[in-house]
């Protein structure tokens, strides 16, 4: 069995937590997810079925969209509710300048990396470094913010120093990094309070579906088409699958391409590859 499904994952359960669960319902073991939420964040997750977990790297590289709350004047250990208290400090919301912020942001080209992360130093998650004492240094990392907006930003107040935020950001984007440079704009600091993802490329959380609403998982799984639609598909016929899964290429006529994904006649994923010459040779076959 493969194929895709899109969770809405809940507030206080891993990534992990929720591959875990999708093993014990589905009976799968092979299952990966599209891109980490951190286990105080909700929203979307798209989770990979057997063979698919091989596609998984073609929706990481996606953009994704966010929206968060930060809490000013106050910062942790690891950037969300879930640190322990590290400084605080006035929040300073007389230096709130929204149309300044935000044409700051979308100006920005690299965010640092928070400490507590999954980024590997030398093979170990950066967070299990930072839990066994041992400092890290991680360097900045390339971002594009390629939407930004406040939301409600007149509510903030000394008696709710608090801000939030929609955007859409590159792969790679610690949106915790972003609350803290948001507050750095304003000489205070800050951490995330709360932190939902909302779409991945053009894919909702809208049609997502919570884990203990999955009752029927097989006819929860999402057409490969509604989730690659922002790449070239080609329909091709058992005969030509064939050829292509034993190495081979078939011709097609067309431009040369670098991602080309093949789907069956029923619209399943069989093969990704690439077009030359008139030739659409495969990379990868499912």
């Amino acid at each position: 069995m493969r194929g895709f499904l899109l969770i809405d994952k809940a507030a206080g359960s891993s990534s992990f937590d929720v591959i875990r669960q999708l093993r014990k319902i589905t009976g799968i073991k092979r299952i990966g997810h599209c891109g980490t939420l951190d286990p105080f964040a909700t929203g979307l997750l798209i989770c990979a079925l057997g063979s698919y977990t091989r596609l998984n790297s073609l929706l990481e590289a996606r953009e994704k969209s966010y929206e968060a709350t930060l809490r000013l004047g106050q910062s942790t250990t690891t950037g969300d509710p879930e640190g322990e208290v590290e400084e605080t400090a006035a929040p300073n919301i007389e230096r709130f300048d929204a149309r300044a912020i935000t044409e700051a942001a979308l100006a920005l080209d690299e965010l640092a990396v928070p400490k507590y992360s999954a980024v590997k130093i030398q093979g170990q998650r950066a967070y299990k470094l930072m839990r066994q004492g041992v400092e890290v240094e991680i360097a900045p990392r390339a971002v594009k913010v390629h939407s930004f907006q406040f939301i409600n930003p007149n509510e903030l107040s000394e008696q709710n120093p608090c801000l939030s935020y929609a955007c859409t950001v590159s792969k790679g984007t610690y949106i915790r990094s972003l609350s803290i440079w948001i507050a750095a704009q304003m000489q205070t600091v800050a951490h995330t309070v709360s932190l939902r993802r909302i779409a991945i490329g053009d894919i909702s959380v809208d049609d997502a579906v919570k884990l203990d609403e999955l009752t029927d998982w097989q006819a929860a799984l999402v057409p490969c088409e509604k989730l690659f639609g922002h790449l070239i598909s080609l329909h091709m016929d058992a005969e030509q699958i064939r050829v292509l899964k034993h190495g081979q290429s078939v011709p097609v006529g067309m431009a040369d391409a670098e991602q080309i994904l093949v789907l069956n006649e029923m619209g399943g994923i069989e093969t990704l590859g690439y077009i030359k010459d008139g030739h659409l040779h495969p990379k990868v076959n499912f």
